[in-house]
């Protein structure tokens, strides 16, 4: 286990932070006293675009970060994030120990998946949370790690026949599956394809489903390249970079964006919400936060049990994770289910105060398109959208979905599976 260097110095742009504990909501019956959270990465440059001159025959913009890696914009805007959260919790009554204005090593413990994007998002975040204190996110050493990698790995092991008759169940009606899309392909060919009739012939090849031999699940041929470009426009937007290199000039603003990312949701709807694949693939991650949230002992207990958990992934962790709990969300002009950049899954447990009992608040909470683009500060005013879990045994109450803590351990216990169950972690 490592440690990225510990910065000595803030950057001009973070924000002033009051290192006094805030005052909590005025006569709350329910007090916040621990909080996990998983989180997707910042905004960053595409992963690999280097097919997409050729694909679409337009100059795709250049970035000036390596591909996939966090851009400065996403930087600060996590950094924002981290702020905002610190503002939130103790409004909601949480309480942080500090020692000269940072935390004691009771407070908080972050890891991040081993990319540079979500690394140095974790950093961001401790920068916006605890500013000076000079903390950075612990990762795995390796350039994988079991949390984040249990598919890619091969540490899980979803029923084969199982996954595809679920995916079979969502798309089979006896025609082909590009006929459901046939809109959002013509938007998509009218916006990023050059006007010869010989651009974007990828789109008309037939939509096919795979699996890999460590149970990977491929949806190959238009939907993969199409995905991927839709979330480089969505990125572009997001990083405020001029419109004229926002799908070449054909998304001016935040619906158009938006209605490019038809093929991107579809991906997710069509492969990665599958159950039987979600849960091999979550129930590593899912266990974590599940010892986290009861303070369970064992193995990884210290980590666990600081006042504030937190886990920076990718989009495709989180989506496992509300596949396992059942959770559907609509947000600003996101198509459903969709995981914005820095979007997060907040787990807050509560204290009744009046009856000493615990129990569970789960929000999906992300930036809109043009709060990301602007940069615009986040506050109880202008806070980030969000959505409330509320399943059955769940009540509202002080404007709070909560469901109680036992109740939503055995919910999330009953989609685990122990794949990788006896893996070491943290290392």
């Amino acid at each position: 286990m490592r440690c990225l260097r510990r910065n000595t110095t803030l950057a001009a742009w973070c924000l002033p932070l009051l290192f006094s504990v805030a005052q909590s909501e005025a006569h709350s019956r329910y007090i916040l006293e621990k909080v996990v959270v998983v989180a997707r990465h910042g905004v960053r440059s595409p992963t690999d675009d280097r097919q997409y001159a050729s694909l679409t025959g337009q100059q795709w913009p250049r970035w000036n970060v390596p591909a996939g890696n966090l851009t400065g914009h996403g930087y600060a805007g996590m950094v924002q994030q981290g702020h905002y959260w610190r503002q939130q919790w103790q409004r909601l009554g949480l309480v942080l120990p500090l020692t000269n204005s940072c935390p004691t090593s009771s407070v908080i413990s972050l890891w991040a998946a081993p990319d540079q994007r979500t690394q140095a998002t974790g950093d961001a975040l401790l920068d916006g949370l605890f500013p000076g204190c000079g903390l950075t996110a612990e990762h795995s050493s390796a350039n994988e790690d079991p949390l984040f990698d249990t598919v890619k790995m091969g540490i899980a092991h979803p029923n084969r026949e199982r996954v595809l008759a679920q995916i079979h169940r969502r798309i089979d009606d006896n025609s082909p599956l590009s006929l459901h899309y046939r809109a959002a392909i013509g938007d998509f060919r009218k916006a990023l394809c050059a006007p010869s009739s010989s651009s974007c012939a990828f789109l008309d090849a037939p939509w096919q489903l795979s699996i890999t031999d460590n149970g990977q699940v491929k949806l190959s041929g238009p939907l993969s390249h199409a995905a991927s470009m839709a979330e480089s426009v969505r990125l572009a937007y997001s990083d405020n970079r001029p419109l004229s290199e926002v799908a070449f000039g054909n998304a001016p603003d935040a619906q158009a964006v938006a209605a490019l990312m038809v093929l991107h949701a579809a991906k997710y709807d069509l492969v990665s919400d599958t159950p039987e694949y979600a849960k091999h693939g979550g129930s590593l991650l899912m266990t974590q936060i599940v010892n986290a949230l009861s303070d369970a002992p064992g193995r990884y207990a210290p980590r666990l049990k600081k006042s504030i958990v937190i886990f920076v992934g990718h989009d495709t962790n989180i989506a496992q994770l509300q596949t396992m709990l059942g959770f559907d969300w609509q947000l600003a002009e996101y198509p459903r289910n969709d995981i914005p950049p820095g979007g997060s899954l907040e787990f807050l447990r509560f204290r009744d105060s009046q009856t000493g009992e615990a129990f569970i608040q789960l929000r999906f909470a992300a930036r809109s398109l043009d709060q990301w683009r602007a940069l615009t500060p986040l506050s109880t005013k202008n806070p980030m959208f969000a959505a409330q879990y509320g399943k059955a045994g769940c009540f509202s109450d002080e404007g709070k979905s909560l469901c109680p803590l036992p109740r939503f351990i055995a919910r999330a216990k009953q989609e685990m599976v122990s794949d990788g169950a006896t893996m070491p972690l943290y290392r």
